[in-house]
């Protein structure tokens, strides 16, 4: 399994006009002068979770013992185990449909100016538990239902065309993602090849909100107040990448169905820039902070999310100075 990327060393530059699907240009000359970072870059980086097993029961918060399993151990490590009554927090999932319904924020501050724009998405979430595979283990099936792209006030007259075709293509595209009984979550995995190169970068977008759709759970026992925490970091030499981050998470209220988590997130990465339309030698630098709370079923995929993640990014090139900007993106999720 992998960690979740939006809390563990993601970084994408979202386009001013995210359905501009041109075909990049290779750069036959260095640039003479500073260039802006280019915003359509996409950087992902993952990390490998440990798979190995631990006997788990899924209790109530009263106590009650619902189902009892053999769930794959979380690898996060408990700070507190916070007040009394305390019991485990482990996933059951069940094979219930839910939409899901998201709006994402994203604002770009730089010196080359500003830019904010909107995604409002839908799509079916229905988890499969995993019977042949670790107990407790479930594959979430996904569905896109809607799609809605806010254009910019400043987009091009021909990017209203390229919207309407983008949001009508993405109906129907399917994918998936595995989860423990521990919320680790896998990579997403989207089929959105046939529906062309612009529909693969909205899916890569819509991603940002399955990362919260689990939440990681501790092993041991806990009430309201405990803590938790995560710590990961991983140098993937193919991707010119390094990657640092810490994640730590807060049991704010329990009941029966239902745990409301503040989940806290730092990291930062530094990349090499690959992409042709990118001069040569280019790196970009992330620090990043966040901040949500989720209220998570436990049989299921998050009841609600609200919060925010800001981030720092400064490209580095020799010869040129220095240029900062700042994305924040900002994420209301619900399910029913």
């Amino acid at each position: 399994m992998r960690t979740r990327r939006i809390l563990f060393g993601t970084l994408f530059l979202l386009a001013v006009s995210a359905c501009n699907d041109d075909k990049p240009k290779a750069q036959t000359q260095g640039p003479a002068s500073a260039e802006p970072i280019p915003t359509d870059v996409v950087y992902n980086s993952f990390f490998d979770d440990k798979n190995a097993a631990e006997k788990a029961e899924v209790v109530t918060a009263d106590g009650g013992v619902v189902a009892t399993t053999v769930a794959a151990p979380s690898d996060v490590k408990l700070e507190s185990a916070g007040a009394d009554p305390k019991s485990p927090l482990v996933y059951a999932f069940a094979a219930k449909a839910r939409t899901v319904s998201a709006v994402l924020k994203i604002s770009q501050s730089s010196p080359n100016g500003n830019a904010d724009q909107t995604f409002k998405f839908s799509f079916v979430a229905t988890p499969k538990p995993k019977l042949s595979a670790t107990p407790g283990a479930a594959t979430i099936d996904l569905k896109i239902a809607k799609v809605d792209v806010q254009l910019p006030p400043n987009a091009p007259p021909q990017a209203a065309g390229q919207k309407d075709q983008l949001e009508k293509a993405l109906v129907g595209v399917t994918g998936h993602f595995d989860v423990t009984a521990h919320g680790d979550i896998s990579d997403p995995v989207f089929e959105a090849e046939s529906a062309g190169p612009a529909a693969g970068q909205m899916t890569q977008i819509i991603q940002q909100s399955l990362e919260l759709l689990v939440v990681p759970t501790p092993n041991e026992p806990v009430g309201v107040g405990a803590k938790w925490s995560k710590h990961e970091s991983k140098n993937l030499a193919d991707e010119g990448t390094s990657v640092s981050g810490n994640i730590t998470m807060t049991l704010l209220a329990r009941d029966a169905q239902t745990a409301t988590i503040k989940v806290d997130a730092q990291n930062s990465g530094t990349m090499a820039v690959n992409d042709p339309r990118a001069p040569k030698g280019l790196t970009v630098q992330r620090n990043a902070t966040s901040s949500y709370t989720v209220v998570v079923r436990l049989d299921g995929v998050s009841q609600k999310v609200d919060g925010e993640s800001k981030n720092d990014i400064t490209q580095k090139m020799a010869g040129q100075p220095d240029q900062a900007m700042t994305v924040k993106i900002t994420q209301n999720i619900e399910s029913k």
